[in-house]
């Protein structure tokens, strides 16, 4: 089950929640990504990213039908993810979720959904010739040669993100091996994203949960056809 993150935008998380709703201590928000940003989004973080404009650039791959999104994919197949609007209005708003289409990487016909919950937001990498969905925890960040994504967020309380990493690759190969990691919550260490060494190394920054002063190095790296994690000392 993905756990829930941050909403799109701080007008939406408002509506949903109380106004008394804490942010979360880590998040996503210090190093968003500019990566898949349409053509026309002006906007900078990862929650205010432009729907209207993502339509715009897709043209008929996707379009806003009242409540629903609709995705046409190139293998002829259609989906439609289907905004519960009226769940949202209620007080406890129970299987309330809103679909937004934030992202376009038209380098490799990737699409990028965000998902709004009562409490938060998580992402869908949506590939555009097949409809193949990978769930992420953030908007993702390009490999410097663009042959992978890399999400990375974390944070601490109920509307927090979906504490983990995920990694990616652009294209269909098989040889390319997706690696997708969800933090225990008994563990204690969260992840930032802190940028790529090459293609093959995810630099991360690790904060202690239990001292949030105490930072650490630590990295994903790519091995054999394998991503293996490199902890934090």
């Amino acid at each position: 089950m993905i756990r829930v993150a941050i909403s799109a935008t701080i007008a939406v998380l408002f509506s949903f929640a109380s106004a008394s709703a804490v942010p979360p201590t880590y998040s996503s928000l210090d190093h968003p990504s500019q990566d898949g940003r349409c053509i026309g989004d002006n906007s900078v973080g990862d929650l205010d990213r432009s729907e209207r404009a993502c339509l715009k650039q897709t043209g008929e791959l996707a379009q806003r039908v009242g409540p629903g999104l609709q995705l046409k994919f190139r293998n002829g197949l259609t989906r439609v993810y289907y905004n519960e609007d009226a769940k949202c209005q209620t007080d406890e708003a129970k299987g309330c979720v809103k679909y937004q289409l934030t992202g376009y990487f038209p380098n490799h016909d990737l699409l990028l959904i965000e998902v709004d919950y009562w409490e938060g937001v998580s992402w869908l990498l949506v590939r555009a010739d097949t409809g193949n969905v990978s769930a992420i925890v953030s908007p993702p960040h390009y490999s410097p040669s663009k042959r992978w994504l890399v999400s990375v967020a974390s944070s601490i309380g109920p509307s927090g993100p979906p504490n983990g990493i995920d990694i990616v690759p652009v294209g269909s190969d098989p040889s390319f091996k997706e690696w997708h990691y969800r933090v225990p919550d008994d563990v204690q260490w969260l992840y930032e994203f802190a940028g790529w060494d090459g293609d093959d190394r995810v630099k991360l920054l690790a904060t202690s949960t239990g001292t949030p002063s105490k930072r650490a190095a630590a990295s994903v790296e790519h091995r054999n056809g394998t991503w293996h994690f490199k902890w934090p000392k």
